[in-house]
């Protein structure tokens, strides 16, 4: 690995839960399926020729996940 490690903040697109997202260069092929911890819906595994972990910062506030739902 050459490449320096940067986080980045990411949001799961299914319930705001509030990962800090790493990606680190794959020596070989590995293809995880990868969920989120808080609802369980999908997230990428990959991204090229990286492997991407999450780590959960925050889950969301009951408000924050269903804020779509009222109306």
């Amino acid at each position: 690995m050459t490449e320096k490690l940067r986080a980045n903040p990411f949001y799961c697109p299914h319930c705001a839960a509030k990962y800090t997202l790493v990606k680190v260069e794959a020596v070989s092929a590995v293809d995880a399926k990868v969920r989120c911890i808080n609802c369980g819906g999908p997230l990428d595994g990959r991204e090229n020729a990286f492997i991407l972990k999450y780590f959960l910062v925050e889950r969301p506030r009951y408000d924050q996940q269903h804020a779509g739902q009222r109306r």
